[in-house]
């Protein structure tokens, strides 16, 4: 039995003020006509049928996530509150032990943008495979071709046999020079946060590194309705936010990577737009009524309005109905801080 698990709760703050608490990245058409989200969903449905399709996300997101998948209600798995991808995953595969269900699940985010839909299959349905003939996690990864530093890497044991790498270590986001030096060395990956591993021993790796988070599952697991549905919230409130990289992947026993050949990018920042949407002929992306002089590799987002600009580099400038941003490349990782600004004052 297998299951996919779309991971559609985040919040994109980096792509703010278009990307916001109400209406998130993953449910906005950033490249072309149709919302990450729902590509992620047309992905997955050439490799499932509909109905082994689920959907994780919160309750405020319940409506669009119903609308822009398709999905029957019965097949979104809702959280009471956003706490990392740890309980995330871990919901959803109890979700199904609860039913006394025990299948693969690919766990997969919705906000990542990804070209070479047989290789995509190719991948998922090996690792697949893998994760059915013995308890293990196969992550996909994929061959840094730049020096990123908002990803996480993977380094893997050298010299494994197969499709599969054993894992030697998880790396958090690195800094510009550790990144610079890994793309000339050989073993390591960007991960991509798609995995495959069974229900059952997603539980058993949340009991031995995470007991809290499991024990409070526990309790949720074998709850009668409607009582489970105030025990969540409850459990919610008293574990902490831990992602599963940190909370279980960078300790479990046995984890494999999967090299992939497909393109991915996380589209987590407005910068990463420029890898995807064409540019003019002075390395300006611009999406909305514009008119650009003397104006070179810059980022122009406008919803309604009009942009004029002269004699400016390397900005981003994005103007929605309710805020206006105009941020040099350089700092663009500050945008998270002008977002969480933004919702204090408000």
């Amino acid at each position: 039995m297998l299951k996919a698990i779309v991971l559609a709760g985040g919040n994109g703050t980096r792509l703010w003020p278009q990307s916001r608490p109400d209406l998130p990245k993953q449910f906005l058409p950033f490249l072309g006509s149709k919302s990450m989200f729902q590509k992620t969903i047309e992905r997955l449905t050439a490799f499932l049928p509909l109905e082994d399709i689920y959907v994780i996300t919160l309750a405020k997101y319940e409506a669009i996530a119903l609308d822009q998948s398709g999905l029957p209600a019965s097949q979104l798995i809702i959280e009471p509150m956003a706490k990392n991808t740890a309980a995330c995953i871990g919901l959803a595969a109890v979700h199904f032990l609860r039913k006394q269900e025990d299948p693969i699940l690919i766990t997969i985010p919705a906000d990542h943008s990804i070209e070479g839909e047989e290789e995509f299959r190719e991948a998922l349905q090996r690792a697949y495979l893998q994760a059915g003939r013995e308890d293990c996690v196969v992550t996909l990864g994929v061959k840094p071709t730049r020096p990123e530093t908002a990803y996480g890497y993977i380094k893997i044991v050298q010299g494994t046999a197969g499709d599969c790498c054993r894992v030697e270590q998880f790396t958090e986001k690195p800094d510009a020079t550790q990144a610079m030096s890994w793309i000339n060395q050989s073993g390591y990956y960007w991960n991509t946060g798609i995995m495959a591993w069974r229900a059952s021993y997603v539980e058993a790796l949340l009991s031995q590194y995470m007991p809290q988070l499991a024990q409070g599952f526990a309790q949720w697991k074998t709850a009668v309705s409607p009582i489970h549905e105030n025990l969540l919230h409850t459990i919610y409130e008293a574990i902490p936010s831990i992602s599963i990289d940190y909370g279980i992947l960078e300790k479990s026993p046995l984890t494999y990577l999967l090299p992939v050949s497909f393109r991915w990018d996380d589209l987590g920042s407005w910068s990463s737009l420029d890898r995807w949407l064409p540019q003019d002929a002075d390395s300006n992306v611009v999406i909305g009524n514009h008119r650009l002089s003397h104006t070179k590799n810059c980022i122009v987002y406008s919803e309604h309005a009009f942009v004029g600009t002269f004699g400016v580099e390397h900005l981003i400038i994005v103007v929605t109905e309710n805020a206006v941003l105009v941020c040099h490349k350089d700092h663009e990782q500050k945008i998270r801080d002008m977002h969480e600004h933004r919702e204090q004052t408000d």
